[in-house]
């Protein structure tokens, strides 16, 4: 039953993926702008000291338009790297201009020399999300790993609202405060 379980959440993850990439450049640039939108609202209102983000891959949502205005207003960002294959993610201070590198696995994070903070909030891309707010992720459990820590940071699933779906929970899953999509 857990492989084919296993099975259906790739094949779900799969087909997410493909409609995720097939959406027109101005399309994704409209919806990232929206979202970006709310981000920036929902971390003013809030107080957010220091928000968890990501660099977007396999067409995710990119937040790196809010990324400049969210430093004006004192928002100290930090971008996840995964230290080993079963561990929680790291994340590292970085603000628009600070120099990337590519981990290995191809994302972008910050260099090694910068500081290790623990964010109050994380912006978590999703692949696929319920009405509930689990998320859909890749399988690596990276994110469910992170989020079994405690404290756990406030969590706000980023998704285009395309990929809302039926989801099979699973016992290590852990549901987002909330998510953000496109309007």
């Amino acid at each position: 039953m857990e492989t084919q379980l296993k099975a259906s959440r790739a094949a779900q993850r799969a087909l997410l993926i493909a409609e995720r990439r097939a959406i027109c450049a101005q399309q994704r640039k409209q919806w990232d702008k929206e979202i970006s939108e709310q981000v920036y609202h929902w971390c003013k209102s809030n107080e957010v000291k220091t928000a968890g983000v990501y660099s977007p891959i396999q067409a995710e949502p990119s937040l790196f338009e809010v990324f400049p205005q969210l430093a004006e207003i004192g928002v100290r960002l930090a971008l996840p790297s995964a230290p080993a294959h079963d561990q929680a993610l790291q994340f590292s201070a970085w603000k628009p201009g600070d120099e990337l590198m590519k981990d290995r696995y191809g994302v972008l994070v910050p260099m090694e020399s910068a500081p290790v903070v623990k964010p109050d909030v994380l912006f978590i891309p999703c692949v696929g999300y319920n009405a509930d707010g689990f998320r859909l992720g890749y399988g690596g459990g990276f994110y469910d790993r992170t989020l079994a820590e405690t404290p756990k940071p406030k969590t706000i699933g980023i998704a285009y609202r395309m990929s809302l779906c039926e989801l099979d929970v699973q016992p290590h899953d852990i549901a987002m405060d909330f998510i953000i999509t496109n309007l």
